[in-house]
């Protein structure tokens, strides 16, 4: 409003100040004509088409008023008069329409050279993240080629050690030794085997090459299935399982759910002592409704200072984490595959807590 109001005062003095120079100077008709249509031509630019027009308008009575004959009147006595007068009116009324299109016509380029730009950065961005979602697939897919590629070269040699492995356990008679020698290696390419069949199924997964099929679990079916799939560990050491009475069914994938806690009882025994009992228990989470909690309670050495943080995240690979590096990995991506998480935290008394929290199957079910 101000600015609008100081063009408009600008416009009157302008044309007051051209007619008292005039008048002054005794400028003949065609020279503060020329003056006036100056005048016209600046107000336009400034103000626009409505001030330039009006300003046109004044500048011809003031024209007439103090430059033509009659002096101080509105009457035109001669006729050359009157068609001076008109051409300056339409002249300046001409010009000022000129100038405003030019003005808007200049305004519309400037905006549209802003959206241009705007489009071509839109477009360097598109191109950019094309790009870095390109270089994503391509290096998924090389991830699972090289996954697929170690898995086929290892099956062979994996193979044949386990069929190594039981000609010599049917060899070695009563020979206590041999015997002990023969389940560990065993039980160790058994875990290889499992840990490569891992790597493919969160391979699969990451790619989306496959999804799980979430269904209704008991925990303790996940529990029963743990211990036919890890016989050896269950019969080196004593293992507790607990389900509360309460507990709900889990939404997961059973396959997928089986192997999270495989992993995870396989480090809780790698970094436990000799004798020293695992405990497994499932019961409602403490806060989250929608949520059941499987816990995994060992007594290795625990976790370092600082590694774990207020959420339960791992923070550094040292110590036992480090011992449980690629087992643990391969449980958080099955669980969040899952729709659900991992945590670790130290066990009162020495050792470590491994929490599974896994949607409740109930309240999935119950969704809309």
């Amino acid at each position: 409003m101000t600015t609008r109001l100081t063009t408009w005062l600008a416009t009157f003095a302008s044309l007051a100040l051209v007619t008292a120079a005039g008048r002054a100077t005794n400028l003949n008709p065609s020279t503060i004509g020329f003056a006036y249509l100056i005048v016209v031509l600046l107000i336009s630019v400034r103000g626009g088409l409505l001030i330039g027009t009006v300003s046109s308008v004044l500048a011809t009575l003031c024209y007439n008023f103090f430059f033509f004959p009659p002096l101080y009147t509105l009457t035109i006595e001669q006729p050359a008069n009157w068609f001076a007068l008109v051409a300056f009116l339409v002249a300046s009324v001409t010009v000022n329409r000129l100038v405003v299109a030019a003005r808007v016509q200049a305004e519309k380029a400037e905006q549209r050279g802003r959206e241009i730009e705007t489009l071509s950065a839109e477009r360097e961005r598109f191109m950019e993240e094309n790009a870095h979602v390109q270089a994503l697939r391509e290096s998924e897919a090389l991830k699972t080629s090289l996954l697929r590629a170690i898995s086929h070269d290892l099956a062979t040699p994996i193979t044949a050690v386990t069929i190594r492995t039981e000609s010599i356990r049917r060899r070695a008679g009563t020979d206590s030794e041999l015997l002990e020698d023969v389940a560990a290696i065993a039980e160790e390419t058994a875990r290889l085997r499992r840990r490569i069949d891992n790597l493919l199924a969160m391979a699969r997964l990451e790619a989306g090459k496959a999804k799980p099929h979430r269904e209704p679990t008991p925990p303790a079916d996940l529990f029963r299935a743990t211990r036919e799939n890890l016989p050896i560990v269950f019969s080196a050491r004593p293992i507790t399982v607990h389900v509360d009475a309460d507990c709900p069914d889990a939404n997961v994938d059973p396959s997928l759910a089986l192997e999270i806690l495989v992993n995870l009882l396989e480090n809780a025994h790698r970094v436990s002592p000799a004798g020293a009992t695992i405990e497994l228990t499932a019961h409602r989470h403490p806060l989250d409704p929608g949520k059941l909690r499987i816990e995994i309670f060992d007594r290795g050495p625990g976790l370092p200072p600082g590694v774990v943080d207020a959420d339960g995240n791992v923070a550094a690979e040292t110590g036992d984490v480090a011992q449980r590096g690629l087992g643990l990995e391969i449980a958080r991506s099955l669980a969040a595959a899952n729709g659900g998480s991992i945590a670790l935290a130290p066990r009162p008394g020495g050792g470590t807590i491994a929490r599974i929290d896994l949607p409740v199957a109930v309240l999935q079910d119950a969704e809309p």
